[in-house]
């Protein structure tokens, strides 16, 4: 987690002067910061409620130091629901910087959909080979919604 707080946003590049560009690139509403990358930019946020949303699980919103909190004190077990939030939080952040990139060297995006896709292709590959106890309906549930086969 050390490493988002030197990210290259634009908002860290134009106070370094090598940009004088520092909107988001996602929602063009705000400054492009780390926290508004990933808990404040309506795309960001979208996208994470619709990743908890497969998990059954719903939160207000946080900002980025509540949302780092709530995953340091509540992802700690091994059920499966823990492992997933694991790996979508880590695709989560990817994915948002990845997107970011993609619209501001290529000229393309994808929509909220096509990003929550490819997480749950992501989740999916990562724990297809994990021996699951299916017959827990929450689990049964869970590998449905992500598509762990």
């Amino acid at each position: 987690m050390a490493i988002l707080d030197r990210l290259p946003t634009r908002e860290r590049l134009s106070r370094m002067g090598i940009t004088t560009v520092d909107s988001c690139v996602l929602c063009n509403d705000y400054v492009e910061s780390r926290n508004h990358l990933f808990a404040d930019c309506t795309t960001a946020t979208t996208l994470w409620k619709a990743i908890l949303r497969l998990n059954h699980l719903t939160k207000p919103p946080m900002s980025w130091d509540s949302m780092l909190a709530w995953a340091i004190t509540a992802w700690k077990d091994k059920s499966l629901l823990t492992s997933i939030m694991k790996i979508a939080w880590c695709t989560f952040i990817y994915t948002v910087w990845e997107e970011r990139n993609r619209r501001i060297f290529q000229g393309r995006a994808r929509t909220v959909e096509e990003m929550l896709s490819s997480i749950k292709e992501i989740v999916g590959a990562q724990l297809s080979n994990r021996n699951l106890n299916r017959l827990d309906s929450v689990n049964s549930l869970l590998c449905i919604n992500w598509g762990i086969g």
